[in-house]
C-alpha cells in the first residue's frame, strides 16, 4: 500500500498520479517554488529526495517573493482548498496546498475531517515518482512534519496526523515510542517536566515491567496535566507517542522545536539556514 491508497488521499490520488507521470517526463529542468517558510522547506526537501531519486533535474527557489517560472514547476502554497488545484499542462505546473479531506471513517460511520498538509502531498507525490528511491524512503518520515508545525493538534484530535503515523509505523519507516525510549529528547518539548527524572526513568526502563513503566511515565507527566500546554492531542504524542526512525537520537518533535526555535531566531541567515537544512535531510534523513 502507498500513501496515494489510503482514504485521506482519495481526492489528490489521481492528480497527484497524473503529476508524477509528467514530472518523470518532464523535457526540461522543474524549479520548486514557495516563500521561505518552516513548512515548505520540508516540502521541499521531501520533493527533492524524489527528484534526485528519479534523476530530475531540478532548482530549487524558495523567496519571500514569488516569481513564477517560463519553465515546468512545482509551486508549494499554503492556502488550504476544499480541493487540490489540476495539473496545468503548458507549462507544466503542480500547485501542492494545504487540502480539506475526510481522513478516516469510524466504526459507527462518523467522519473524521482534517487537512493533508503540502508536507504530505509532497510525501505522497515523491512516492509515486520514486517509489523505492533511497532518499524518498530516508526523508519519508517527515511527512508527519507538516500536521506537527500546524495548529492541528491543538485540537483534541487530528485524524489525518494519526493515519499518516499509523501508515508510516505499519510500513516500518518510524518506530513510536514512549518518552524515555527516546536517546536525547529535547526539554522544551515538555516544559514542566523534570528532566533529570526523564533521565533517572530511562536508565531504568528496561527492567520495569508494563504496569511499571505506566505508573513510571504516568508520574512523570502528572506535573503538566493541570496546564493549558501543550493541547491534549499534543500531550499524549509528546508522552506515548513521540516518532524515532533508523540513525535518529533525538524524535521527531525535538528536531522539529530546535529547527523552528533557530528559524525564528536568526531572521538574517534564514536562506543559509534552509540551504543546510534541507541538505541534512537529504544526506542524513534528519534536520540535526
Amino acid at each position: 500500500m502507498s500513501l496515494l491508497d489510503l482514504p485521506a488521499f482519495a481526492s489528490s490520488a489521481p492528480i497527484l498520479r497524473e503529476a508524477a507521470l509528467k514530472l518523470r517526463t518532464s523535457p526540461s529542468s522543474v524549479t520548486i517554488l514557495g516563500q521561505l517558510s518552516e513548512v515548505n522547506i520540508i516540502t521541499s526537501a521531501i520533493l527533492e529526495g524524489a527528484m534526485l531519486d528519479a534523476g530530475i533535474p531540478y532548482q530549487r527557489r524558495l523567496r519571500d517573493d514569488v516569481t513564477t517560472p517560463k519553465g515546468p514547476f512545482i509551486h508549494i502554497q499554503q492556502e488550504n482548498q476544499s480541493s487540490p488545484p489540476p495539473v496545468n499542462k503548458t507549462p507544466l505546473s503542480v500547485t501542492l496546498c494545504p487540502v480539506d479531506v475526510d481522513a478516516l471513517v469510524s466504526s459507527t460511520g462518523d467522519v473524521h475531517r482534517g487537512v493533508l498538509s503540502t508536507v504530505a502531498l509532497a510525501g505522497a507525490l515523491a512516492e509515486s515518482i520514486s517509489p523505492q528511491g533511497e532518499i524518498t524512503t530516508l526523508v519519508r518520515p517527515w511527512i508527519l512534519a507538516g500536521n506537527w508545525l500546524s495548529d492541528a493538534l491543538e485540537h483534541t484530535y487530528d485524524p489525518v496526523y494519526t493515519v499518516l503515523r499509523d501508515y508510516l509505523s505499519q510500513s516500518n519507516a518510524i518506530n513510536v515510542v514512549p518518552l524515555p525510549e527516546v536517546p536525547d529528547s529535547d526539554p522544551r518539548t515538555l516544559p514542566g517536566v523534570d528532566a533529570v527524572a526523564v533521565c533517572a526513568i530511562r536508565d531504568r526502563w528496561g527492567k520495569l515491567d508494563l504496569e511499571g513503566r505506566a505508573q513510571a511515565l504516568s508520574h512523570l507527566l502528572k506535573p503538566i496535566l493541570v496546564s493549558d500546554l501543550p493541547s491534549t492531542a499534543r500531550f499524549e504524542e509528546l508522552g506515548w507517542h513521540r516518532i524515532m526512525s533508523t540513525g535518529w537520537e533525538k524524535d521527531l518533535a525535538s528536531q522539529l522545536i530546535d529547527f523552528t526555535e533557530k528559524w525564528r531566531d536568526d531572521v538574517a541567515n534564514r536562506k543559509r539556514y534552509a540551504s543546510l537544512s534541507i541538505d541534512n535531510l537529504l544526506r542524513q534523513g534528519k534536520l540535526a
